[in-house]
């Protein structure tokens, strides 16, 4: 009887370790969700950058919760072949404010871009307009 309750608490403990080096083992693999850009109003619109479209900056009326627009502000080229993670192949918008009539737009990698509201036009303060994965090797 005792064999038995020790073979059954082997199998119990085996059992738990593997369920949790699966649960453990992709937390690991993963980065952090990002922080919340705080959205910036000016003449009745909101200017976001959502964590789900990378690089992107939308406008949307107040009033109404419509949206005016959404600009891609730079670009993300990911490497699928290499067996790159898509996790580590991010670059999101971390702050987004008014200089002058122009919104000011930087990213994680230290990127500076000004998109003017009114043309759309992207200007590059700083970094590069296309981050490309597909040039580096895991």
């Amino acid at each position: 009887m005792k064999t038995y309750i020790a073979a059954r608490r082997k199998v119990l403990a085996s059992t738990i370790s593997a369920v949790l080096l699966c649960l453990v083992t992709p937390a690991l693999a993963k980065r952090a969700a990002p922080k919340p850009v705080k959205p910036v109003v000016k003449d009745g619109v909101e200017y976001s950058a959502p964590f789900n479209r990378e690089g992107f900056v939308v406008a949307t009326w107040l009033k109404t919760g419509r949206e005016i627009w959404s600009r891609q502000i730079y670009v993300i080229k990911h490497e699928y072949k290499q067996g790159f993670e898509e996790d580590v192949q991010t670059c999101f918008v971390t702050d987004l404010q008014f200089n002058n009539r122009k919104l000011k737009i930087t990213n994680e990698q230290g990127g500076e871009f000004e998109v003017d509201p009114e043309s759309l036009t992207v200007t590059v303060l700083k970094g590069v307009p296309v981050i490309d994965y597909t040039r580096f090797k895991p």
